[in-house]
């Protein structure tokens, strides 16, 4: 590579490849082997988050991102009422807040016949995600991060990263490297963190103009629907847009978005009015399901968000495990003072304790919960017994 070569950078993050296509208007020159306390790859809320904690505290901190900004991504769009406290502590509270369409106070499960409802513990809410990531780099950007955006980054070694910008390369020295870059995560791989035997689902999410369906839609409602092979959430985007997000083993008869669609479409009237005022225009679609990298963290690099780890979409937690993971990153920083093989062990017990543990209780929850037969008993038994509908909320971590 040719050390004189020069690249543009604003702010952002992943590592597959992209279309190339304009930067931030806030471009900024990257000189090939500048050093970096920090370098994001992934510029959703975990490695947003994580930048802009870091650039607080005085770090100087560079983002990568492979899409343009305001791309929309693969997620249900509910931030749950938990981590209202958690996006405050990280300081981005009102950026959430302004990107937010509506609350979140029930969610419902329904299983052929079987049916249950039940109010959330705390308000949550509907946050799109290509508004949520666009003002959230907008604030780093705000607060000091560089934003290369759309760029790739690519491992060479720890603590050395290739950028490529434009048909430019160059290569960027990082004390740290934060791979914010979601399930199936290059860096992970790059540094053979990856799981030994990857998980056969995947989610995927789209949304469609639907305003005379959403007419009958009870608001600040969550609905699960649960079908052979597979599960489908819905919310009200706004009055006028439909939101799905889902999940598919891909070994079942179900094997496409648009199969398991239809296929709750035949028991549910709503769902079926919204089809024939339209359809997703394309569906955004992550995996594998679930994630579970052999290590999260050491002396030079660190995982967070999905990266991190992934249980699945069913509670709904996946924004709020994003955030949590950057405050305990941005917690393990302050602590140390920096960066070093000990902040590396706070932040990966930070993680077992407060993400991992609760993501095994989610995937407890989804194995009942994700067949028909045992979503139906479950529904049963949780009108029948209060303690079991304490539990349902409590597995749903909100």
């Amino acid at each position: 590579m040719d050390n004189a070569t020069r690249c543009d950078a604003p702010h952002g993050g992943d590592t597959p490849t992209v279309a190339l296509e304009q930067t931030s208007a806030s471009a900024l020159s990257v000189r090939a082997n500048e050093c970096v306390d920090v370098l994001v790859v992934g510029g959703g809320p975990a490695g947003s988050s994580c930048a802009i904690a870091l650039a607080r505290e005085g770090a100087k901190v560079m983002l990568v991102d492979a899409q343009a900004r305001g791309r929309d991504k693969c997620c249900g769009h509910c931030l749950s009422g938990a981590a209202w406290n958690i996006v405050g502590e990280l300081g981005v509270r009102h950026v959430v807040e302004s990107a937010a369409t509506g609350a979140t106070q029930y969610v419902a499960w329904r299983s052929g016949a079987q049916e249950f409802a039940m109010n959330l513990p705390v308000v949550g809410a509907i946050v799109p995600r290509a508004t949520l990531d666009k003002k959230l780099l907008d604030e780093a950007e705000r607060v000091g991060v560089r934003v290369a955006q759309p760029a790739t980054a690519t491992w060479l070694e720890p603590g050395k990263v290739a950028l490529r910008m434009r048909g430019d390369e160059c290569v960027v020295d990082a004390k740290l490297v934060i791979a914010a870059d979601g399930l199936g995560s290059g860096i992970a791989r790059a540094r053979g963190w990856n799981p030994k035997s990857p998980g056969r689902k995947y989610g995927f999410a789209g949304s469609w103009r639907a305003p005379l369906a959403l007419g009958h839609w009870c608001g600040e409602r969550i609905e699960m629907r649960v079908v052979r092979g597979g599960y489908l959430g819905v919310v009200a985007e706004s009055h006028e847009y439909i939101h799905v997000a889902g999940l598919i083993d891909r070994n079942s008869k179900v094997s496409r978005p648009d199969d398991l669609l239809n296929e709750v479409a035949r028991d549910w009237p709503l769902l079926t009015a919204a089809l024939q005022e339209g359809k997703p225009a394309r569906w955004n679609a992550a995996g594998p399901l679930p994630w579970k990298p052999t290590r999260i963290a050491d002396e030079s690099t660190a995982l967070v968000g999905d990266a991190a780890g992934y249980a699945e979409p069913f509670s709904g937690e996946g924004m709020r495990w994003a955030f949590e993971s950057a405050l305990g990153l941005s917690r393990a920083w302050r602590e140390h003072g920096g960066w070093s093989a000990v902040a590396a062990q706070t932040y990966a017990k930070w993680h077992g304790d407060h993400i991992a543990r609760v993501q095994q209780k989610t995937l407890r929850t989804a194995w009942f919960l994700a067949q028909p037969a045992r979503a139906s008993l479950m529904c049963q038994a949780a009108r029948s017994f209060p303690r079991v509908a304490s539990w349902l909320a409590c597995s749903m971590g909100k």
